[in-house]
């Protein structure tokens, strides 16, 4: 059982002692419920272009984490200005933590400024990041795991990597990834499920928000309230225990979180750089 620290996570527990409805949620931000690895080998694995014909998608979910490129167990795309790689899951998870394992031999400084992404939609570049960007450090260790954490959890079939910013100083790029692992909240950790449909009716998720867009901001509802919060988490909780709040957009630059009555299926978001907009499932 992974081990609760900090300020953040007393506030919540707080939260759930004073509003009830809230006790089944605020293990999935500090980790306080154990994370269940999802078996990723013989799943569909994708990715832009084969940079030769051995380091093709499913190298990266072979269940093989050496990091020797020449050992053929990465993959690599084809040189591109903005590759990528994905994998369905072939139905939706809970997700909240997802490891990419870097190149260990050389080059693995081609990995700055990839980006994670998590969501529901095929098309991954509708897809949220899980986390920020690979940083200059994480790729500086050969073989680094290289962590990603989705908070709040985040529902998905689709697990994909992209870097289209060029931080690496390549003026093409590509990608290597040795092993990608994904880890989710089982959804039977839900005592209070409840089933809503998000964005496609024939999808469906139970038991929290999930998040629908990134860099967009809800264009077309007044909000019931504008409020400043330290992260998404917060912005959800106060939501949560609001009556009339279906959905709230997030400023990642700001802090700022607008508090929505409209549901899932009615949403309409403009382009907003930083900004989140999620759904929020009630019982």
């Amino acid at each position: 059982m992974a081990h609760c620290e900090g300020i953040m996570c007393l506030e919540k527990n707080l939260l759930i002692f004073l509003f009830g409805i809230l006790a089944w949620f605020y293990p999935l931000s500090c980790w306080c419920l154990n994370l269940t690895a999802v078996d990723l080998r013989g799943m569909q694995a994708s990715q832009i272009s084969d940079y030769q014909s051995n380091t093709a998608a499913l190298r990266a979910i072979d269940g093989n984490t050496n990091t020797n490129f020449f050992h053929w167990s990465c993959s690599t795309t084809g040189i591109n200005s903005h590759p990528w790689w994905k994998v369905d899951l072939g139905a939706n998870h809970r997700l909240g933590r997802i490891t990419l394992v870097n190149r260990g031999d050389s080059y693995n400084n081609r990995l700055i400024g990839a980006v994670v992404r998590a969501g529901i939609e095929s098309d991954i570049f509708n897809n949220a990041a899980c986390g920020l960007p690979v940083t200059s450090v994480q790729a500086s260790i050969p073989g680094a795991h290289i962590q990603f954490l989705c908070d709040p959890p985040v529902i998905a079939q689709y697990v994909s990597v992209d870097d289209k910013d060029h931080m690496n100083g390549y003026e093409d790029n590509l990608i290597t990834l040795c092993e990608v692992m994904v880890e989710e909240y089982p959804l039977e950790y839900c005592p209070q499920s409840t089933t809503a449909m998000i964005a496609d009716p024939s999808v469906s998720i139970t038991c929290m928000s999930t998040l629908m867009f990134v860099d967009k901001e809800v264009s077309d509802a007044r909000p019931l309230s504008v409020l400043h919060m330290k992260s998404p988490m917060q912005c959800f909780m106060r939501c949560k225990i609001t009556n009339e709040c279906w959905s709230f957009d997030y400023d990642m630059t700001s802090g700022q979180c607008r508090l929505y009555d409209v549901k899932a299926g009615y949403l309409k978001a403009d382009d907003q750089p930083g900004c989140l907009v999620y759904a929020v499932v009630r019982g």
